[in-house]
């Protein structure tokens, strides 16, 4: 059983990844190994949705900013959708929140 599922679907602005479950330590690899598929490649921006991550550790968070980073590098937007409170209050409390553009629906992308 997975502790994680990753959706993918192309979209008017680029690219959308809906993550669900656990985004840390234990599944962070297999995460960024699925995304890396997912976003390689294409152009645009790109939307990862976490309105149904139940938990985002560090892990999680470093590969969000790395992503962030690789993206803005390659001339492509990173876009949030944000997630629950308990997920939305990892980005508050080590300030992450300023790094990235986040929403609270796909369509105010």
């Amino acid at each position: 059983m997975s502790l994680f599922d990753l959706q993918t679907s192309d979209e008017p602005y680029g690219f959308r990844a809906a993550l669900s479950g656990e985004i840390d330590l234990s599944t962070v690899e297999d995460v960024e190994s699925e995304l890396r598929t997912a976003i390689d490649g294409g152009t645009g921006v790109v939307a990862l949705d976490l309105r149904e991550v139940s938990f985002l550790d560090s892990s999680g968070l470093r590969l969000l900013l790395r992503l962030h980073k690789e993206l803005a590098d390659a001339g492509r937007r990173l876009v949030l959708v944000q997630g629950p409170r308990r997920v939305a209050r990892v980005f508050e409390l080590t300030g992450a929140e300023d790094q990235f553009e986040i929403v609270a629906d796909p369509a105010e992308i």
